[in-house]
């Protein structure tokens, strides 16, 4: 009879000893969190004459202006909508004489697209989300004119110009 009992004893402690591994190896609690991070809005817009500011195109007196680059346009934008540029002429889409009334009507080029005379305020770009214009680098657009001999014919010597300004939206 002592045999009997000393194997149900180790038996019994054998039971024993084994009930709490389970609970050691299985998670009873979980916890989590959210990260955030929030990136700024770029709505950013530049123009730079080629030439510089202020510093003319030369013309030739009965002669066409063949496309010509006058400046670039720097656009930067990160917004998920997209964008629009909008360009303003001061003379609707002449160039003028200073100091009188004389003008030059021309062309805009707007990154290789004819936008034609600019005699109100005109989209001249409406794009959807462009990663090439979302850093800090942003996106270069070339901005040209052309002039028609006809434009150019039969007129007085003397500085003509017009002040462009372009707008950036983000949508």
């Amino acid at each position: 009879m002592n045999i009997f009992c000393k194997k149900y004893f180790s038996l019994g402690c054998c039971a024993v000893a084994l009930a709490p591994c389970p609970d050691i190896a299985r998670a009873d609690t979980v916890s989590s969190d959210t990260v955030n991070g929030t990136l700024g809005t770029l709505n950013s817009i530049t123009f730079v004459s080629t030439a510089g500011i202020g510093s003319p195109i030369n013309l030739t007196a009965n002669t066409a202006l063949a496309l010509t680059s006058v400046g670039n346009v720097n656009v930067q934008s990160n917004t998920i909508g997209g964008f629009k540029v909008e360009v303003e002429s001061a003379n609707a889409g002449a160039l003028k004489r200073v100091g009188s009334t004389e003008l030059m009507v021309y062309s805009l080029n707007y990154n290789n697209a004819d936008q034609g005379q600019i005699a109100t305020k005109k989209v001249v770009e409406n794009s959807g989300f462009d990663s090439n214009c979302a850093d800090e680098s942003g996106c270069d657009r070339n901005v040209k004119i052309s002039i028609s001999q006809s434009q150019v014919q039969s007129r007085p010597a003397g500085l003509y110009s017009d002040m462009l300004t372009f707008t950036l939206t983000n949508q």
